[in-house]
């Protein structure tokens, strides 16, 4: 949709409908009424996350645009650490409706923002069909060509990988490392500093080393991380804070290293479809860290080395597939 009518419309019309969707849970009567309300939420958030992610490449050219990926990231960092903050005081003190009231009003400030503020970036050239056969032509090329499905699942990978810790942070806490409700920042708080400084390590990077160096150094990031967890899993008998934490937080450097980088070469393998690829993007990284967390996390939760390993094996096989292509694109 945002290939053929613009990034800009696609944006608005899914913060207008995030906003709609947010007030029907606002002022759910049901449970079943809520589910669907986020439910709808889900699918309004990702019409802006493709079309803004396209959008970015559209205004900027590729060391610039890895520079604003990178302080999108940083964002995207902050935001998790500040949202149950923010959802956790408005709960004690107004009740739970009033955090979906509170996610309405930003939606409405941003969409206004973003309607004052914020210009078309598809160029008219690029504008594509919607056929049901040109758009399953389109996801054929994107699927066939010989770069881009290999980016997008290593990029996949590297969430999965982030995602085992993530999603299965409860057993983390309470089960290995005996800590209690309040404790989650003992893991979230350093592993956001590391995207943060992963985030800011690609913003300054990017005019100083090409995409390619910049994702190969932040592989090396990853695989110091896995290789040192496994090893520090395999020395001691009883989980310390610092040597179970420490290794991911070398991991999120590395994931928020090599994201940015990871995302505009991918993007500009299909350059007059960048809301399609954007699309297939978000579908990897998002899909991934579901299945992630629907079947591997089950399977590994209960014991850290497995963890571990679940890991190191996603980050060596995102690893391979970016030296598959690394050769064939030039610095």
């Amino acid at each position: 949709m945002s290939d053929r009518w613009g990034r800009r419309k696609i944006v608005l019309w899914s913060l207008l409908g995030y906003l709609l969707a947010t007030v029907i849970c606002a002022l759910a009567p049901f449970y079943e009424t809520l589910l669907f309300g986020r439910a709808l939420q889900g699918v309004m958030a990702a019409g802006s996350l493709v079309a803004s992610r396209a959008m970015i490449r559209d205004a900027f050219p590729p060391q610039e645009a890895q520079k604003a990926m990178a302080m999108v990231m940083m964002l995207f960092a902050v935001a998790p650490a500040l949202a149950p903050i923010i959802g956790g005081w408005l709960e004690v003190h107004s009740g739970w409706r009033s955090v979906f009231y509170f996610l309405a009003i930003y939606a409405g400030l941003i969409l206004i923002l973003f309607y004052l503020r914020i210009g078309e970036t598809q160029q008219v050239e690029h504008v594509q069909s919607i056929h049901p056969l040109s758009i399953t032509r389109s996801y054929w090329h994107s699927l066939m060509h010989p770069h881009f499905l290999r980016l997008v699942v290593a990029q996949g990978l590297l969430v999965g990988g982030f995602f085992v810790y993530v999603v299965g942070s409860t057993s983390l806490i309470f089960d290995h490392l005996h800590l209690q409700e309040q404790d989650f920042w003992v893991f979230f708080v350093p592993v956001v500093a590391g995207i943060l400084i992963g985030s800011f390590g690609s913003h300054r990077l990017a005019h100083k080393l090409s995409a390619p160096r910049v994702i190969s150094l932040a592989l090396l990031f990853g695989l110091f991380s896995v290789v040192s967890n496994m090893a520090l899993e395999s020395w001691f008998d009883q989980p310390r804070v610092w040597w179970v934490v420490g290794p991911l937080v070398f991991y999120a450097i590395g994931f928020a290293l090599a994201n940015p980088a990871l995302s505009i070469v991918a993007l500009d393998c299909l350059p007059s479809k960048r809301g399609l690829a954007a699309s297939v993007q978000s579908l990897m990284q998002m899909g991934t860290a579901a299945l992630v967390a629907s079947f591997v996390v089950p399977l590994v939760h209960h014991s850290l080395w497995l963890m571990a390993c679940s890991q190191a094996l996603m980050l060596l096989i995102a690893g391979a597939l970016w030296l598959s292509v690394r050769h064939q694109l030039s610095d």
